[in-house]
């Protein structure tokens, strides 16, 4: 007997799932006129919207690494950002190296502690190195540049992370294309898997130019849990610009377009971050030659919410069809839902000390 010997690889676009809708509801897809299509995607839209109003995506959870800045309260959640689910205060070890540069610059500027300091290379697509010793290997579990821009502004950066255990083979820990980046203002990137190794570098290319205020190579991390406050704990703190070096609360002020993340008390260290787990929308429709952004696990559940969705909008369709199509939705609904879970075992520790003493 002959498998395929493939999984997930049967392409669902968006037009194959308004079709397949279509003839839930009883119609060929060739009778859909372009205002029916066109509909059916904007259902689609709307289904997929939804989902997040009812549980936890799990597939759609993304993390975020912020790094804070001396006497800033407010950060902004990603686009699409919905909600926070975890806020942690994080802090890490740089460790001491040799650092480099290809093109000019002073490269130990880098590496100061000093954001008032940089190192601008003279000549683009150069590097930055740091080489820890043979007998000092560092497993760099988080990297941020905190860029210098002439005048204070913004620009559009191509860069990679790199190591080496020779210094000759490099291999890319991370890559940054079209990275919008402003003065002064960290950028963060976790490294997973990394490697412990004695060289990292720092790569630009596509014509970018480095100029670095810091680079920080970070081990050791220690993340705490921030609490959550609602608005009315926040509005009532008598001294909201209070500063310290680490912030404990956090308000999520759901503002449109984009969240904003409230800390309290400002934060005070320019080499502290914060990491964010947060849910997100899924991505938008697209083109109906497109797919969707989501697990196959789903798809069966999306497609018959889009199904029942069509149903109450294109003519004709009976009345026991449309109920027939909602209860195929909400039981395939049921069934994602309750497959969309981490399975981690939860554990009750009854507090009995008052009956045994």
């Amino acid at each position: 007997m002959a498998y395929s010997g493939t999984v997930g690889q049967t392409v669902i676009t968006v037009q194959n799932l308004i079709d397949n809708g279509a003839r839930r509801c009883g119609k060929l897809a060739e009778e859909l006129t372009s205002e029916q299509v066109l509909s059916a995607k904007q259902s689609l839209f709307f289904v997929l919207s939804n989902l997040i109003n009812q549980g936890i995506q799990y597939f759609a959870i993304k993390k975020q690494v912020y790094g804070l800045q001396p006497n800033q309260y407010e950060y902004l959640l990603p686009v699409g950002g919905n909600d926070v689910l975890n806020a942690l205060y994080r802090w890490m070890t740089q460790p001491n190296g040799t650092y480099a540069s290809s093109a000019g610059g002073t490269a130990s500027n880098v590496a100061d502690d000093n954001t008032a300091t940089y190192c601008q290379q003279t000549s683009a697509n150069g590097n930055i190195s740091v080489n820890y010793g043979a007998n000092n290997p560092q497993y760099i579990g988080s990297i941020g540049i905190m860029p210098y821009v002439a005048g204070g502004g913004t620009a559009t950066w191509n860069y990679s992370f790199q190591s080496s255990t020779d210094n000759a083979t490099w291999t890319t820990l991370y890559t940054g294309t079209n990275v919008s980046v402003t003065d002064g203002q960290w950028v963060w990137q976790d490294i997973d898997p990394g490697a412990n190794v004695q060289y990292y570098r720092i790569v630009a290319s596509g014509g970018t130019t480095l100029a670095l205020r810091e680079w920080y190579l970070g081990v050791n991390s220690t993340e705490i849990t921030m609490s959550r406050l609602n608005r009315d704990d926040y509005t009532n703190l008598p001294n909201k610009n209070f500063t310290a070096n680490q912030p404990f609360q956090f308000w999520l002020n759901r503002t449109i377009p984009q969240a904003t993340i409230t800390l309290w008390p400002t934060p005070s260290n320019a080499f502290y971050q914060m990491t964010v787990w947060y849910s997100s929308q899924i991505q938008d429709v697209g083109s109906l030659s497109g797919q969707l952004a989501i697990p196959d696990r789903w798809m069966l559940a999306i497609q018959s919410m889009l199904a029942h969705q069509m149903s109450l909008e294109l003519p004709a369709v009976d009345l026991q069809r449309i109920q027939y199509l909602e209860a195929q939705a909400e039981k395939y609904f049921i069934m994602a839902e309750q497959e969309e879970r981490d399975k981690s075992p939860i554990y009750f520790a009854p507090a009995i000390g008052v009956y045994t003493r």
